[in-house]
């Protein structure tokens, strides 16, 4: 017999769970609900399964909803033994759960539940039933997220006016056990940093407690927990860590200062964000970004390799048609979902993912297309937001960037229609969109693209032209001068967010600037480890000092001091420096180009399709090996092909 799971039908357990989430954020002690239509699961659904059993037997329906078992003819009760004779049975579980969403597991001797069975929203479409690894047991609840847990010990206990605080040494997420006296009534702050913890008035994320209130807080975001008030020194607290456990499948070592602090210290930003989805922050949003996801996707698939949170944060993100709103409200971050999609699929060949998310991809498509114009440009309607970055940005009628993300967003389509066997009704408008966008936003005297042709200013920023570079949108003479004219110009406002930021050292790198995004990351991830960062902050300016690291949104705290966008640099190492990048769908095949740029010596392990290649630099020598077939190295001139397992030296020109 085959593992038994519990079962549901797809997208409702991402649903529930993103439903929950977008719903726990809390802000100086008040609840924050999100701020865009969040889909609800069905109250509602059927299971089917055609089974032979070889003997007479029993099996129970277990279930934390209600419904009932259509045994053939007859009607049984769940979550009751159902007795079976030897045969073919046809069975029909019909249930409802009005707090969660509908769910059942079977495990006996002659029937067992698993992807096999199917499962619909009595709206005659049956699909094939989902499930997740972690629910194997009649005991468990898909309604509860199987994170795992580890009590944290504080590196310091100081009693301050009134109170206790608590450093735990660095950033964490998790709930707090708390025991509180009878007679006390105390006020619980939560610190990123020591002076939040200190400051009740203006820290983020705060709660005034007694004794009746229940013993365990809910997950937060901390370094410092401050306890105050009455009674407060007789106060127990513990602290725990909630986690996945999922394991990094790359690292990297070198003997460049600092630069192995620089991965640790995003590696560990990347786990504390990634949970039931991809969150922009652990402190303050806790939300799911599409456009923080995107650049987490392209992380997680060098640090895990792991397809399985970004699968769920792609079903929770395109949520359930008929859509009212952009995703998180922002134009672009519609066109990055669908984006999403088929980089996912062109990293892991996982075609049953977009079979399943097919209908809501086309739906998410067809929104876009109602809310363009006349022209075919995408532009700001009444509820939209124009994103692009926390930069300036000439936004005033049809903007360049949109138009950018749009185009790609259509070939994207026509990629994901070649692979579900349809017909591609989408190249011919990326063709027509790209005709447009050269002839209305290319700027030959500037040698590069604006941002807006309806405003007259005619300004050009570095954001709206790394991704005409990163996209491909420019070659040859085009391509250089948008290179000279709006990357490497220090003329240009500078880009200030670890978000765009990373956008920008990829196309620096793309450019053969290697040294130069290096340098950054030395000055701009290392300048906030002499800051003593445990994390990677949402935004650094190295010109501020002691408090103001953490003011933004005009907030003395806004600032998160743990954000998924920052952990950039492991992409940056992996698919440049070691060079590693996938050239086949499912990286069946890939190439190995190292880029040491100013590093003199390094070892990485990177992960690609079902095995990793391991890269060692020490100038001017690489040694590579990969434990899969497929791969080439290439050296700038010429390719060598690379066996499974057999360790190969070159020597690298210029080093």
């Amino acid at each position: 017999m085959k593992q038994a799971k519990w079962i549901w039908y797809p997208g409702e357990f991402e649903c529930f769970h993103h439903m929950l989430l977008s719903m726990r954020r809390q802000e100086k002690g008040c609840d924050y609900p999100c701020v865009w239509p969040v889909a609800r699961p069905e109250v509602s659904a059927r299971f089917q399964k055609t089974f032979t059993a070889e003997r007479d037997g029993s099996f129970t329906v277990v279930t934390h909803g209600k419904g009932m078992v259509r045994l053939g003819n007859a009607l049984r009760r769940v979550n009751e033994p159902i007795a079976v004779k030897a045969g073919t049975h046809e069975l029909v579980v019909e249930l409802f759960d009005l707090q969660t969403f509908p769910s059942l597991f079977i495990d006996s001797g002659i029937l067992t539940t698993d992807e096999s069975w199917t499962a619909e929203r009595y709206d005659a479409k049956q699909v094939s039933a989902a499930c997740e690894p972690a629910f194997c047991s009649a005991s468990d609840d898909p309604s509860v997220f199987p994170f795992r847990y580890r009590e944290l010990t504080p590196v310091s206990v100081e009693p301050i006016e009134n109170g206790v605080l608590y450093d735990f040494g660095q950033e964490q997420f998790g709930p707090v056990d708390i025991t509180i006296p009878a007679y006390a009534s105390i006020t619980l702050v939560y610190g990123e940093s020591r002076e939040e913890a200190l400051d009740p008035d203006n820290a983020i994320i705060r709660e005034t407690l007694s004794s009746s209130d229940a013993p365990t807080r809910p997950g937060r975001a901390f370094r410092y927990i401050a306890v105050s008030g009455d009674g407060a020194e007789d106060v127990r607290l513990q602290a725990r860590l909630e986690y996945l456990p999922i394991e990094d499948k790359a690292s990297f070592e070198s003997d460049e200062p600092g630069l192995n602090d620089v991965w640790a210290l995003c590696a560990r930003t990347f786990h504390l964000n990634t949970r039931e989805f991809f969150l922009d922050g652990i402190k303050r949003d806790r939300w799911v970004w599409s456009g923080d996801a995107y650049q987490s996707f392209m992380i997680s698939r060098y640090l895990y390799n792991d397809p399985s949170v970004t699968e769920r944060t792609i079903t929770a993100l395109l949520g359930k048609p008929p859509y009212r709103r952009h995703v998180n409200t922002i134009n672009d971050y519609s066109a990055y979902l669908i984006i999403s999609v088929w980089e996912h699929y062109e990293a892991t060949g996982r075609l049953a993912f977009v079979r399943r998310v097919w209908e809501n991809v086309r739906a998410l498509y067809d929104f876009i297309l109602s809310r363009l114009d006349e022209n075919g440009f995408a532009v700001r309607r009444d509820g939209d937001w124009i994103f692009v970055d926390w930069g300036v940005l000439d936004k005033e009628g049809p903007v360049c960037f949109e138009q950018i993300v749009l185009w790609q967003a259509h070939r994207s389509m026509a990629r994901l229609c070649e692979v579900m066997g349809e017909d591609d009704v989408y190249t011919a408008r990326a063709d027509a969109l790209k005709e447009k966008i050269l002839r209305s936003f290319w700027d030959e005297e500037k040698g590069a693209f604006i941002d807006s042709f309806t405003s007259g200013r005619r300004f050009v920023t570095r954001q709206t032209n790394i991704f005409a570079l990163l996209y491909g949108l420019v070659q040859g003479e085009q391509k250089r001068k948008v290179i000279e004219n709006a990357l490497l110009t220090p003329d240009l406002p500078a880009i200030t967010t670890p978000y765009f930021k990373l956008y920008e050292l990829l196309a620096l790198c793309e450019a053969g600037e290697v040294a130069a995004a290096q340098d950054y990351v030395a000055s701009y991830w290392g300048g906030m480890l002499r800051e003593g960062a445990t994390s990677v902050w949402e935004a650094y300016d190295p010109t501020q000092t002691g408090s103001e690291h953490y003011a933004m949104y005009g907030s003395p705290y806004g600032k998160s001091l743990c954000h998924a966008w920052g952990s950039g640099p492991i992409l940056l190492l992996c698919r440049y420096v070691a060079g590693v990048k996938p050239t086949g769908v499912g990286g069946k095949t890939f190439r190995v180009a190292p880029a040491p740029g100013s590093y003199r010596a390094f070892s990485m392990a990177v992960p690609v399709g079902d095995g990793n290649i391991v890269v060692t630099y020490d100038a001017p020598t690489v040694t590579v090996c990969a434990s899969v077939p497929g791969g080439v190295f290439f050296d700038g001139k010429t390719e060598t092909p690379l066996k499974a397992g057999k360790t190969y030296s070159f020597t690298l020109s210029g080093s």
